[in-house]
């Protein structure tokens, strides 16, 4: 038997949520159409189309609201400014820099303000006189030093000298350098005495402005007046002869001592007169000869003996070949000859 169908029952609680949905739903409409209406209307009221819209604060808290004409306006009216040239516009002013109160001053130094836009300009001359201009006392130093080194400079025109047959001897200072050993004297070749006339002959040729000296030596070496240059004066021309005189003859034979200290005259000729006793310089005896004297001293030899000479190559003519010197000798039999 077929039941009849039985109705659908809800229950009684329905109408309070349909209402707080349909409450809900008005409210929200509400605010949509609330919103939509002060979206168009400016702060007075009136109502402006705009696509983009850009606020700006003011100082007063004001809120100003831009649209996309107002920004192209303020656009055209900067465009109408003329631009400005970097180039033409007035360097910017440099301040003086601030003095720092707790920074001590340098003593001599007093505080100066300046003013650093005025540097440019800078005057190339000044009528005031500077603190390092130099005192009389400096200027008196300068000149002493210029008369010193005027005085070191050559003077006069050279000389040009023979000696014993040596050819031209050209300088403006000249050292003659004797041997004084016993086989120099006149128990052996008698070269001092015949040295007496010679040198003294070729010393009277010089002029005042001439320089010379007379080192004789044997194991020591020993000098006209102090070691030093002298002038070719009357008074210093008669020294010679009697300086000759006094040498008297003996002991060994030391070269290089008599050599070394005609070479520290530092003159323009250098005549050494000796038999060439031994000992002979050696090579590296040679070599400090030639390194001391320097290229502007030459050394002139000549050497002494009896009958012909003996070998063509001896420390005298390699003394004078590395030394811009010349080479000469006597055979003193021929004084005895023209005797």
């Amino acid at each position: 038997m077929t039941q009849p169908a039985q109705a659908k029952t809800y229950p009684n609680n329905w109408r309070p949520f349909v209402l707080s949905l349909l409450t809900h739903m008005f409210l929200v409409l509400f605010l949509v159409l609330l919103g939509f209406s002060a979206s168009r209307t400016g702060p007075e009221g009136e109502l402006r189309h705009a696509g983009i819209v850009l606020t700006s604060a003011k100082d007063n808290q004001e809120v100003e609201y831009l649209s996309e004409s107002d920004l192209a306006q303020e656009s055209e009216s900067e465009s109408e400014t003329e631009p400005t040239d970097p180039a033409t516009l007035p360097p910017p002013a440099l301040a003086a820099p601030k003095e720092t109160p707790d920074r001590p001053d340098l003593p001599g130094f007093a505080p100066t303000q300046f003013d650093a836009n005025d540097m440019a300009n800078v005057p190339t001359e000044s009528n005031n006189k500077s603190q390092y201009e130099l005192s009389e006392e400096d200027l008196k130093l300068i000149r002493a030093d210029q008369r010193l080194v005027k005085s070191r400079k050559p003077v006069g025109n050279p000389a040009t000298l023979n000696v014993f047959g040596s050819g031209n001897l050209t300088g403006r200072s000249f050292v003659f350098v004797l041997d004084r050993s016993k086989s120099m004297g006149g128990g052996g070749l008698g070269v001092i005495d015949a040295a007496r006339s010679e040198l003294g002959a070729a010393i009277n040729q010089l002029e005042p402005h001439h320089q010379f000296q007379i080192v004789g030596y044997h194991e020591r070496t020993v000098t006209i007046a102090n070691r030093q240059l002298l002038l070719a004066t009357d008074n210093n021309k008669k020294l010679v002869p009697t300086f000759i005189r006094n040498l008297v003859a003996f002991g060994a034979t030391n070269h290089e001592n008599g050599l070394v200290s005609a070479i520290a005259f530092k003159p323009d000729v250098i005549v050494l007169l000796t038999d060439g006793g031994y000992p002979e310089l050696n090579e590296t005896q040679l070599k400090i000869m030639k390194r001391m004297a320097g290229p502007k001293c030459s050394i002139h030899c000549i050497q002494f003996g009896i009958g012909a000479l003996q070998t063509q190559t001896n420390f005298m003519t390699k003394l004078a070949g590395q030394n811009q010197g010349s080479f000469n000798y006597i055979d003193v039999m021929k004084w005895k000859e023209n005797d």
